[in-house]
């Protein structure tokens, strides 16, 4: 988004539909990635096998997100 904030009353209609539009545009990007991630069979057994092994305690066969983050 824009980095200049500034109230909807202050824009013009046109300002306000680009605000929108950028928004849509960001959300329609995280869908789509999404979507390819789920279409990847193989990334998506990774992941299940991932989970399983989070709840089955295994610390050495997956890297804990907060361990990802904060590195």
């Amino acid at each position: 988004m824009r980095a200049v904030k500034r109230k909807i009353m202050d824009m013009t209609v046109d300002e306000l539909k680009g605000v929108i539009h950028e928004a849509i545009s960001e959300d329609m990007e995280i869908w789509r990635e999404t979507f390819e991630i789920m279409a990847d069979n193989k990334l998506m057994g990774q992941i299940r096998q991932a989970d399983l092994d989070r709840a089955a305690g295994k610390k050495g066969a997956f890297v804990a997100w907060d361990d990802l983050k904060n590195a």
